[in-house]
């Protein structure tokens, strides 16, 4: 039952992002594969469970939606809420506090809203709350690949949410850890 979750459950977040972006785009399919793939082959080598697959689907989904549109709509929030709240309540994770604290920060300065999306403040918190420090590795990728792709890219502006499910993935090979010496 888990391997047809772990294949169905891409799947549906790229058929959601689809249906969610009312854009019609001719290339949808070419990152629809490659998010599938990479997510479907993380599934099985991380061996995630239900909950996990769950939670990457709908992250998934917002993932899409972002890269093509720059939105990230609430339903992909909202369907990543369930696996957020059994993380944190499973692993007691007090680094999300520091998350929740982010937010009404966030709300008041108009800097931080012009730099920084608020779906990547909401991602950031439920990473926290389903992974707890892992947060902080997932971060420091996304922020090494958004570089890389702004200075390769010549770039001033990317959205940032597809960079953050890279880091995610990356955040459980704990080889990329010791190569850059982090340790937490």
């Amino acid at each position: 039952m888990i391997h047809l979750c772990r294949i169905l459950g891409p799947l549906g977040g790229i058929l959601l992002g689809k249906h969610l972006l009312k854009e019609k785009r001719p290339d949808w399919m070419v990152s629809a594969i490659i998010y599938g793939i990479l997510l479907v082959l993380s599934s099985y080598y991380f061996s995630f469970t239900y909950l996990e697959v769950f939670f990457y689907s709908a992250f998934l989904s917002g993932v899409y939606t972002d890269h093509y549109s720059g939105r990230v709509y609430n339903l992909s929030l909202y369907l990543m809420v369930p696996f957020a709240l059994s993380g944190f309540y499973t692993h007691h994770s007090y680094i999300a506090a520091l998350f929740m604290l982010l937010l009404p920060l966030y709300k008041k300065s108009r800097k931080l809203q012009f730099y920084f999306g608020e779906a990547d403040v909401y991602v950031l918190l439920f990473i926290s709350m389903a992974y707890g420090r892992n947060v902080f590795y997932t971060l420091f990728y996304a922020s090494a690949l958004g570089l890389l792709y702004a200075v390769v890219g010549r770039r001033r502006e990317i959205y940032f949410l597809p960079f953050l499910f890279f880091g995610l993935l990356l955040s459980h090979v704990d080889e990329f850890h010791k190569f850059f010496g982090i340790l937490l």
